[in-house]
């Protein structure tokens, strides 16, 4: 049975994803889409892993391989989507390198690498997975080998979150986060975070958020491993604070939240056509030359909530879940 809360949640988080990757493309010095883009990246992605990691118990108990490979299967289509859009739609070569992803689409990939690796994994203790790959994700800064190759790096640097997620007592979850004053407590963190990034959005480094670079890269040595536990406690309460705020019950959110995993798969590519074909942002330069930024944010939640509707829903039920529409028939 579907949890609204965990709906909501997906869709203030989608919104996230999109507004930060449209706030990328405007090219302009604005401090508000630079600290909501370092507010953002502090925990929407380890958020989402998290979330994928508690919701994912039955499959992962089951040894439900089949759905791991669906985002194997989501993580080859986003591939061949970005390189048909840009080759036919922007005529840019988006290069095609299957076994190398530090693109949006490393998401789909690592999701299917911590389905598979929490299978090996689930007979272990909570405590010494935990501290194994937590310990594994502070250390792989360290090896600037790793890089994008299966987007290595961002699956030891993120995997802790899903690991988390996984061993966190759905109810016991649940019911922290319906505590009034917890409730409170984190809608305080979450402003006061948003207030240290609008003000000091060069604080911690993109680079360093996106779990895709080296330590020694991003001028981290030799505290980097450090800087990465901070992280993860850091990351670790936002994403508590943000499911803590997300609203209880069902509503059009949670049922644009469900639909997640097609707006993550297609806002990309679009974003890069509304901004390099049909120059979105000259358009908001036009109608107010030197505030446009403001637009950013109400763009991604009209392009959020266009990507949630249903039309777009029978296409990636055939793409995620390809047996349904047999048992149906």
């Amino acid at each position: 049975m579907r949890v609204a809360k965990w709906d909501n949640a997906k869709f203030i988080l989608i919104y996230c994803v999109v507004l930060g990757h449209l706030a990328a493309a405007f090219d302009v010095n604005s401090g508000l889409l630079d600290g909501l883009h370092t507010f953002i990246y502090l925990f929407h992605m380890p958020a989402f892993l998290f979330l994928s990691g508690l919701l994912s118990k039955r499959s992962i108990g089951e040894g439900r391989v089949d759905k791991a490979m669906t985002y194997l299967v989501l993580y080859l289509f986003m591939k061949l989507f970005r390189f048909l859009v840009y080759g036919f739609i922007l005529h840019k070569n988006a290069g095609f390198h299957l076994f190398e992803e530090d693109g949006v689409p490393w998401f789909a990939l690592v999701l299917f690498f911590s389905y598979v690796l929490t299978m090996a994994i689930r007979s272990w203790k909570c405590s010494y997975a935990l501290a194994v790959f937590v310990c594994l994700g502070m250390l792989a800064g360290y090896d600037a080998q790793l890089g994008s190759f299966l987007s290595a790096m961002r699956l030891l640097t993120f995997y802790p979150f899903f690991l988390a997620g996984y061993y966190w007592d759905t109810e016991k979850l649940a019911g922290l986060l319906r505590r009034r004053s917890i409730r409170a407590a984190s809608a305080l963190l979450l402003l006061a975070v948003l207030v240290i990034c609008l003000y000091r959005p060069d604080f911690i480094s993109a680079g360093f958020l996106k779990g895709k670079n080296s330590y020694e890269a991003l001028g981290l040595l030799p505290f980097g491993g450090i800087c990465r536990g901070i992280y993860y406690v850091v990351a670790m309460l936002l994403i508590v604070a943000v499911l803590a705020v997300a609203p209880e019950g069902k509503s059009v959110f949670s049922k644009w939240g469900k639909r997640s995993i097609q707006v993550y798969v297609l806002h990309f590519p679009l974003i890069k056509v509304l901004t390099d074909r049909f120059g979105i942002e000259e358009l908001c330069r036009g109608i107010w030359p030197q505030h446009y930024a403001v637009f950013v944010p109400v763009l991604a939640l009209l392009l959020t909530v266009f990507l949630s509707l249903g039309i777009w829903e029978p296409f990636f039920n055939l793409l995620m879940n390809p047996e349904k529409p047999k048992q149906a028939a």
